[in-house]
């Protein structure tokens, strides 16, 4: 494994401020046209960038294209453009640069044209020279931003604006307008001291997580209690759908031509609004699950020990639809994320156990792995010993056995994640290569040398091998 110069621990963090904004009728309309004018941008700038190389093999980036925009702004056809503010388009280049930046790199597909009605984020960037954003006091409700042609935004204060505030983006979700005020230079939070020395977490899908001590937190039943409300009102849009292509001549039993739009009536508008409000709350109550979960188990423990999922192969892995629900609901994604960042933020350590480790296979007891073990065996008996376990429990009283033992083979070697040791405005850790490593603090090395000699008992059967684990699926 490799390894990382030591580093200290960081004094301030990266992190987004997420508020709901209440704009005016008239700044409404003018998000709505800008939302719809970032997509125009978006698709102008993708078709230029290709027929220029198509043609010639003219590479444009994003500089060229803004003088580009700059003329396309005051042509008669297009002179609407020059009515909005230029700063959300300005920053619509930039994304698309990066985005074909990521492409070459093969990190990510070719980018793709924007359809109707999936508006891109509208950023701003602060002005560092002066304030425009008025932060409010202790028990203020407003945050106020001054934006460039849309004049003072009303933000619900939900929490104090601490650091240096550097760009807002602004989203509509489920017709709500939404806004991230990134800031850079926020104190890192102070965390009290940790009540447990470690503990492994098995990620599941009807448990959201299952700990060595017991504990099990079920997962969201928000989705599966709205599933047949939600597939309700998706057959009622079809059915309002096939009737307005009736109307336009079309059959519904067939593609329809390209470059066809079917008219959307009110009661159409109603129903696309039912789904999008009954998505929003499913997605705000997993949210509240997850970060409940992460913050009490980051709050009560110094060790973290948890398994590299992958999470797309299991998203796409399983033929059956109900899994990928479990999977989608779950977001084992989501919840690793927020352990990562949380636990940097304060000062616990993360140890990652490799996906290939038999943690539900492997006896608890006396070290045995049952091969034999299936998916859909929830409780099963050792063969060797005859002990009877909860696969889930079992899998977490493992992880933490070998979560220590990596730590044990040294401090940083079991902090390998796909992330890197940067902080992004969200607060998680940017992507990078798989070989990057989180270094822990140096006060906490000592620490991580007790808790190993502590809780890797004599019995471990990795301690009595000396080989490090185990083969086994």
């Amino acid at each position: 494994m490799s390894e990382a110069a030591p580093a200290e621990a960081v004094s301030t963090i990266e992190r987004a401020y997420r508020m709901r904004v209440y704009p005016t009728r008239s700044q409404a309309r003018t998000l709505a046209q800008l939302a719809g004018a970032t997509r125009f941008v978006w698709n102008w700038a993708l078709d230029r960038r290709s027929t220029a190389y198509r043609v010639d093999g003219t590479k444009l980036n994003w500089v060229a294209l803004s003088r580009e925009f700059t003329v396309l702004r005051a042509a008669p056809d297009t002179a609407w453009l020059s009515d909005l503010p230029r700063e959300p388009f300005n920053q619509v280049l930039r994304d698309q640069e990066r985005a074909f930046a990521g492409f070459f790199a093969k990190r990510a597909q070719y980018p793709r044209f924007r359809r109707r009605g999936v508006p891109l984020g509208l950023r701003f960037t602060l002005d560092q020279r002066r304030e425009q954003v008025e932060r409010g006091h202790d028990h203020d409700r407003w945050v106020r931003v001054n934006l460039p042609g849309l004049g003072t935004l009303k933000l619900r204060r939900t929490e104090a604006l601490a650091g240096r505030l550097r760009s807002i983006t602004l989203r509509r979700e489920a017709g709500a307008w939404y806004a991230s005020i990134t800031a850079d230079g926020v104190p890192v939070p102070v965390a009290a001291p940790a009540a447990r020395a470690a503990i492994g977490v098995d990620i599941g899908l009807k448990d959201l997580i299952v700990r060595s001590d017991g504990v099990h937190v079920p997962a969201p039943a928000a989705f599966r209690a709205q599933l047949g409300r939600l597939c309700r009102y998706q057959r009622h849009y079809v059915r309002q759908r096939d009737a307005a292509a009736r109307r336009q001549g079309l059959d519904p039993a067939q593609p329809f031509p390209k470059g066809t739009r079917i008219e959307v009536s009110n009661r159409m508008h109603r129903t696309q609004q039912r789904v999008a409000d009954l998505h929003a709350r499913i997605a705000a109550v997993r949210l509240e699950a997850l970060h409940r979960a992460t913050t009490d188990l980051v709050r009560s423990t110094q060790v973290i020990a948890i398994e590299d999922l992958a999470v797309k192969a299991m998203a796409r892995g399983m033929g059956r639809r109900g899994f990928r629900r479990s999977v989608a609901n779950a977001a084992p994604g989501e919840l690793r994320r927020q352990i990562t960042y949380k636990a940097r933020w304060t000062g616990r350590t993360l140890s990652v156990v490799d996906r290939w480790f038999p943690s539900s296979k492997t006896c608890s007891s006396c070290g045995a792995v049952n091969k034999a073990l299936q998916l859909q065996e929830r409780r099963w008996t050792c063969p060797a010993c005859g002990t009877e376990h909860d696969r889930d429990f079992n899998a977490a009283v493992n992880l933490e056995r070998e979560g220590l033992r990596l730590l044990e083979a040294g401090p940083r070697a079991a902090l390998h994640t796909p992330m890197s040791g940067g902080i992004d405005a969200r607060g998680d850790l940017g992507a990078v290569a798989e070989a990057q490593v989180i270094a822990l603090p140096q006060h906490r090395r000592s620490l991580n040398r007790e808790l190993v000699a502590k809780r890797c008992a004599p019995n471990c059967p990795k301690r009595r091998s000396g080989t490090g684990g185990e083969d086994g699926a």
